[in-house]
């Protein structure tokens, strides 16, 4: 076992909902906001979110989200012990007759999301509430993590797909029923994305869920989770996003991209000190690391 799984692994033990998951929020912020990971680059997006916007603003966001995400770590790790946790620390949802809806309607459904409040959370929870969630993965690098973050995944009862996996392993899981979860906000390469707005400029963006949709015939709920406080959290359910009826294959997966992406636009700011501004969602600025 390497030194950092064991290191997260008694950090867990330490992080149960209390004072000492304060403490290690706060250490952790301390040390995030010191360090200023991938500030520029957060800084950079924020101007292309909103442009003109002023440089207390930017900073605010960015102070929000290097908090967000140590709570996040907190929460995550915390949740290693006890998975069943989730099911408390989801204090209010809205439209989870939607979930229910489509687990009854015999296509299946795409839950559509991205790196917004604890997106972890969110998959424990729709696991733990009977969701057959299997959600498309990408590992991590670093193997310790890696394999940290796979044995939380078991243990909260989620299935996964790499990425890699062609589109008949996702169609045949969708046609039984299955809920197939995509994060779809970051930036792909352009041989596997197309290229449509995001935040008012144009970007790659993965159009797995779009396609995916329109194969099956499944439909696509947006879905996300937004911390209210440390270990509250609440879930919201959008209705499914409606599929474009003119053009050919290619021009409807273009646009249910674009509305897929508008969906998640929403949700980011609705809460903008939760999402992840540190990935570089519009590629690297000339001279920028």
């Amino acid at each position: 076992m390497g030194w950092k799984k064991t290191a997260m692994r008694s950090i867990a033990r330490f992080s149960a909902p209390g004072w000492r998951a304060g403490a290690l929020a706060r250490f952790i912020e301390l040390g995030t906001f010191i360090a200023r990971p991938r500030r520029q680059v957060a800084l950079s997006n924020l101007e292309i979110a909103y442009p003109g916007c002023s440089g207390g603003f930017k900073e605010k966001i960015l102070r929000e989200v290097y908090r967000h995400l140590a709570w996040m770590t907190a929460e995550t790790l915390a949740l290693q012990k006890d998975p069943a946790q989730c099911l408390e620390w989801v204090a209010a949802t809205e439209g989870e007759d939607l979930l229910a809806r489509a687990a009854g309607g015999g296509k299946g459904a795409i839950i559509l999301t991205g790196h917004l409040g604890n997106w972890e959370l969110l998959a424990a929870w729709l696991c733990q509430r009977g969701y057959p969630l299997t959600a498309i993965i990408r590992d991590p690098d670093d193997a310790d993590y890696r394999e940290t973050i796979s044995e939380f995944r078991t243990r909260v009862g989620l299935k996964t797909l790499p990425k890699q996996a062609n589109m008949k392993a996702a169609v045949d899981l969708l046609r039984r029923g299955g809920f197939l979860g995509i994060l779809s906000d970051q930036l792909a390469g352009r041989s596997e994305g197309i290229r449509v707005p995001f935040m008012g400029k144009p970007t790659y963006t993965f159009a797995g869920a779009a396609a995916l949709g329109i194969l099956a015939g499944s439909p696509i709920l947006p879905v996300f989770s937004y911390r209210v406080a440390p270990f509250r959290h609440r879930v919201i359910v959008r209705p499914p996003i409606p599929f474009p009826e003119e053009g050919d294959r290619k021009a409807r997966i273009l646009e249910l991209t674009r509305r897929c992406n508008e969906a998640i636009e929403d949700a980011i700011r609705t809460e903008p000190g939760q999402w992840l501004w540190l990935h570089r969602r519009w590629g690297r600025k000339s001279g920028e690391r």
